[in-house]
């Protein structure tokens, strides 16, 4: 497969919801797996994904260095902005999932045809209202649970 070599817009990216796991956690299982994905309409701003270590720090008092080892892993958060659309398959997805302890999964297709796939618990689903001027949206938080599953352009 080749990699992408130049950056890319979001523009055209797609992100869905199901509330059915994978066989396995990788790109077989992922792939061969019977989910099916709602489409979560009107998506205004996807935030960030990704890992980050815990960093443990000691100082031993006879060299007052400061030692650092790396320590738990945390594959984060990722907010979503959302216009609200209370009848959209996927938004109704969400508020359920918010509801609810169980884990679901999450498919995010980038405009490159690449795909990443996430094991989450949606830990906010929170209505903004505003102004004369502005539109209702919902902010999302989806947990990641484990480490995400990257699957490149073909």
């Amino acid at each position: 497969m080749t990699q992408r070599t130049i950056i890319e817009g979001m523009a055209g990216a797609v992100i869905g919801i199901s509330a059915q796991l994978p066989v396995t956690y990788d790109v077989g299982g992922y792939d061969v797996s019977s989910l099916v994905f709602s489409p979560i309409g009107q998506v205004e701003t996807y935030e960030n994904h990704g890992m980050t270590a815990a960093v443990t720090e000691f100082t031993p008092v006879d060299t007052a260095v400061v030692t650092k080892v790396k320590g738990s892993k945390n594959y984060g958060d990722m907010s979503l902005v959302i216009g609200y659309i209370p009848a959209d398959a996927g938004q109704a997805l969400l508020k359920t999932a918010s509801e609810s302890n169980a884990r679901y999964s999450v498919e995010i297709r980038y405009p490159d045809n690449s795909f990443h796939y996430l094991e989450v618990m949606v830990s906010k689903f929170e209505y903004v209202d505003g102004s004369v001027n502005d539109v209702q949206k919902i902010n999302v938080d989806l947990a990641i649970c484990r480490i995400p599953v990257i699957v490149p352009q073909p």
